[in-house]
């Protein structure tokens, strides 16, 4: 059975979200959680889930727009995930 590039896609979508999401949450200021997960453990995982997600992307895509995409989308994944945390205490404040 053969997978289509869209199904590898979304799977390299998923991995590098949740890559970036594990690598949040484990830093010690994120406000998604009253605290952190443990750093090590929440880093590994995280890069480990990127890297998937860029070799996935790999998978139907040339290596440079592999590459690209990932570090896009896990820049703008890092930059929104504290914005989305800080958004609950911003909206508290203008009551």
């Amino acid at each position: 059975m053969t997978l289509s590039p869209a199904t590898f896609q979304l799977a390299a979508f998923v991995a590098i979200a949740t890559g970036a999401a594990s690598l949040y949450l484990g830093a010690p200021h994120q406000r998604w959680r009253s605290r952190p997960l443990p750093a090590l453990p929440s880093r590994i995982g995280g890069m480990a889930l990127i890297v998937l997600g860029g070799w996935l992307w790999g998978r139907t895509l040339q290596l440079s727009t592999a590459i690209f995409a990932t570090l896009t989308l896990s820049m703008v994944l890092l930059i929104l995930f504290p914005c989305l945390g800080a958004l609950p205490i911003l909206l508290r404040r203008r009551k």
